[in-house]
């Protein structure tokens, strides 16, 4: 078996920390229920659980995706990653009521997403996440009949 390349473990570490930070507000949003229905009323407690829920289990999949290194792990990644900014970035500016500190989120998003797409995109990760198993079985019989 290939040694899994650092940009490969970069990836994971991306797609483990944002699945871990939605797990953390999946589970205070169901503690902390009837204190956010009465001082978040907008966009209320069902808002939170479910988006958290969906970036959770979404991000447990494209996580096990990579680590088993599925053929289709890199647009996993991909639109977890592109759709994890968009997501963050409409909710701050529809539903959260100021944003003071956005020139600082904008940078840090951008700088980011550029740290993400150099993993992304390095050779050693593509031809890793390419390769098949030694052990895995395929069918070499071409006679179908």
């Amino acid at each position: 078996m290939t040694k899994r390349p650092g940009s490969v473990t970069s990836l994971l570490f991306v797609v483990l920390t944002l699945t871990t930070w939605n797990a953390i507000r999946l589970g205070a949003a169901l503690v902390d229920w009837d204190l956010l229905k009465e001082f978040a009323p907008r966009p209320g407690p069902l808002y939170i659980v479910s988006t958290a829920a969906f970036w959770t289990l979404s991000g447990l999949a494209t996580w096990t995706a990579i680590r088993l290194r599925n053929p289709r792990a890199r647009s996993y990644f991909a639109f977890y990653v592109l759709g994890y900014t968009l997501w963050w970035w409409a909710d701050r500016l529809l539903l959260q009521i100021a944003s003071p500190n956005w020139p600082f989120a904008l940078g840090l998003t951008i700088l980011l997403l550029g740290v993400a797409a150099l993993d992304f995109f390095n050779k050693k990760a593509i031809s890793y996440l390419r390769q098949r198993e030694r052990h895995e079985q395929t069918n070499t019989d071409q006679d179908t009949t």
